[in-house]
């Protein structure tokens, strides 16, 4: 896990509080996710933030907002759900998604929360690397049109979501990913089938830049969403869970759940 002080010194990562700091968020959700993107309203953040929830930020030398997380208590004792996560597109590829989810890890952790839980598209292959390779976070539900027909970046497919479930004091998030990838080629969605008999590690091959595809083809990208939906619901329902990404290889890890 990075750690919050390897920051670069112009970068601030804390806790974000008062209006007229929350009020910085909506125009980078914009900036984030496109200009019909509905942000959180600042108020409904102050009274998140007072009622024990978590807003964020990434705040640079001149006290611009670069990036931002909420996260959102749950009715589950050490719980808590996160919401957004947003980097400037300016500011990515510089770790500040990863050292605010370190933040969150901390800021959880010291409130007895053991346990986050977050959504992301199964088909963007960074995000994927982030959440389980990086983090250690795991995936073993998949959730269709989650939100509903969206706006912005992700008009056009429908919005199916996995969920990522991060124990923030397991194996997994202290020591690393240690997985074993099986021989042989991955799954391609598009032209394979599952077997009938499903191996307990199973790799599926996924778009290396969906975001892209979306934007250049957009029926392919259709195409994908159809195509791996089932694919992946069919084997979390088997017991399977996404444990590890290969980044360079454009494929995921699935393997049938063991206890721990």
């Amino acid at each position: 896990m990075t750690d919050i002080a390897s920051a670069p010194p112009t970068v601030t990562l804390r806790e974000l509080s008062g209006l007229p700091e929350l009020a910085l968020t909506p125009p980078l959700a914009r900036a984030v996710w496109g200009e019909t993107d509905t942000p959180e309203d600042p108020v409904l953040l102050h009274v998140l933030h007072r009622a024990g929830g978590l807003v964020a930020g990434a705040l640079d030398a001149q006290g611009q907002l670069r990036a931002y997380l909420v996260g959102l208590p749950t009715r589950e004792a050490g719980v808590q759900h996160s919401h957004r996560l947003g980097v400037h597109p300016q500011w990515r590829r510089q770790g500040l998604g990863e050292r605010l989810k370190a933040f969150q890890r901390q800021w959880c952790v010291a409130r007895g929360i053991t346990r986050v839980t977050w959504t992301f598209d199964p088909l963007l292959l960074a995000n994927a690397h982030l959440n389980v390779r990086r983090l250690g976070a795991t995936v073993d539900t998949y959730l269709p049109d989650y939100y509903g027909e969206m706006a912005g970046i992700n008009a056009g497919v429908p919005s199916d979501r996995f969920e990522a479930v991060w124990v923030l004091d397991g194996d997994r998030a202290q020591q690393g990913v240690r997985e074993l990838w099986p021989a042989g080629e991955a799954l391609h969605p598009l032209r394979d089938e599952l077997p009938a008999t499903v191996p307990d590690a199973v790799t599926v091959r996924v778009p290396a830049d969906y975001s892209r595809l979306r934007r250049e083809d957009l029926a392919h990208a259709r195409a994908w969403r159809a195509a791996s939906g089932p694919l992946f619901a069919r084997l979390f329902a088997q017991g399977h869970r996404l444990v590890d990404v290969d980044l360079p290889g454009q494929r995921y890890l699935l393997r049938r759940s063991t206890a721990g």
